[in-house]
């Protein structure tokens, strides 16, 4: 009564093709994939979103700490470096832009930045007495390039403080 093993054939169902294992394996694997790449996508995004906003506020807070430290001049020193400075920072920002390093819509927002840069500019040519547009041309290319390029122009209703304003009365008080 002993079963003899060499007797006993296994029948292994024959409904289930190693092809049709090997589709529904691969298909699990894509979808698990397409499952992945769409995770990695959302977060990079938001990273993304998260570190333009970071540049366009802390562009923003610069470009406004310099517009507030006009209250501070008392000089034709002060106004000088405040104009240096300001045309300084736009023309970075307009460097980063052109070159891809930045969206052009953080520089697109910041467009009446720099028309008031324009401003300055009208204002070294007027009050320092030299044509410091070739100077500033050389001095800020960036800057001039991304006002081309995207059609910024002066807005008259820029004020530039009243100090600079009065720039010859500040040179000749100063010079006695």
């Amino acid at each position: 009564m002993f079963l003899n093993l060499a007797d006993v054939t296994l029948q292994v169902p024959q409904s289930v093709d190693l092809s049709v294992i090997a589709i529904m394996v691969s298909s699990a694997t894509a979808i698990i994939l397409a499952f992945m790449v769409l995770i990695t996508w959302k977060n990079i995004r938001e990273n993304t979103n998260a570190t333009y906003s970071q540049l366009l506020r802390g562009f923003q807070e610069d470009l406004t700490t310099r517009l507030n430290k006009n209250s501070v001049l008392k000089t034709t020193e002060d106004c000088e470096r405040y104009a240096n400075d300001y045309l300084n920072t736009v023309d970075e920002i307009a460097f980063l832009a052109i070159n891809g390093k930045i969206p052009q819509g953080i520089a697109r927002y910041l467009g009446r930045f720099f028309a008031y840069g324009l401003n300055i500019i009208d204002w070294y040519n007027g009050m320092v007495g030299e044509d410091f547009l070739k100077t500033a041309k050389k001095n800020w290319p960036n800057y001039f390039l991304y006002c081309e390029k995207y059609e910024i122009h002066l807005n008259p209703e820029d004020k530039l403080p009243k100090i600079m304003l009065d720039y010859n009365q500040l040179q000749d008080n100063e010079s006695h």
